[in-house]
Formats: structure tokens, sequence, C-alpha cells
């Protein structure tokens, strides 16, 4: 069981997808907002933080360096709609319009290198 912390704008997205994780035995924060996913991210240790495609590039970007340094062993998992830009900070890149289940094994892979490495 990873321990998840979702990041988007759009609040059917944030449910669609804690749903599914839910369903898959993870345990799942959500955050609807920048400030609101910042303080997520300082004050609780994640196994995988994801962003959603809704996210300004700036906003990803600090919100992706906050959460590797909160924990350095934290993965992150970008999601994209269109083009993916200035990801450098992303363990993983899923397309927004992927199944849950695609996202669930993206997140299960990255938590089993994090169990490999550490």
């Amino acid at each position: 069981m990873a321990k998840i912390l979702l990041i988007g704008y759009e609040r059917d997205w944030l449910q669609g997808r804690q749903h599914g994780l839910l369903a898959a035995g993870h345990s799942v924060t959500c955050a609807q907002a920048f400030a609101q996913g910042l303080r997520s991210i300082q004050s609780g240790k994640f196994d995988v933080v994801v962003l959603g495609h809704s996210i300004p590039l700036q906003q990803r970007n600090a919100l992706a360096a906050a959460a590797k340094k909160a924990n350095g062993s934290t993965r992150v998992v970008v999601l994209y709609s269109a083009r993916v830009e200035h990801a450098e900070l992303a363990d993983a890149l899923v397309d927004t319009s992927a199944s849950t289940d695609d996202l669930r094994r993206a997140v299960e892979y990255l938590v089993g290198l994090q169990a490999r490495s550490g």
C-alpha cells in the first residue's frame, strides 16, 4: 500500500483518481489547488505525489521541487494532456486520458523502485 497525494484543480478528476487508487488499497489524500497541495506536502510524508494536468507549469515545478525537498524518496508523477514541458523532476509521466489503472500501475512501479533502493 502506498501513501499518495493527488493535487489538481478539477474536483471530478481528483475524486475519480482517488476512488480508483483507494479501491486498489492505497492511502490517498487529495489537495485541490496549489496552496493546499504545498501544505499537504510540507505536513505529511508521501510515497508518491501525483500532479494533475490542470496545474500551471510554474506551480507544477514548485510542487515537484517541494515534494523532493520534503522527502528525498518521494516519487512524482506528472499527468499531461497535450505535451510535456519542463518535467525534469517527474519520475513518471502519464497521459491524463489514461485509465486510473494506468496511473495505479505507474504508482505501484515507483513504490516498488523505492522499496528496492531504500
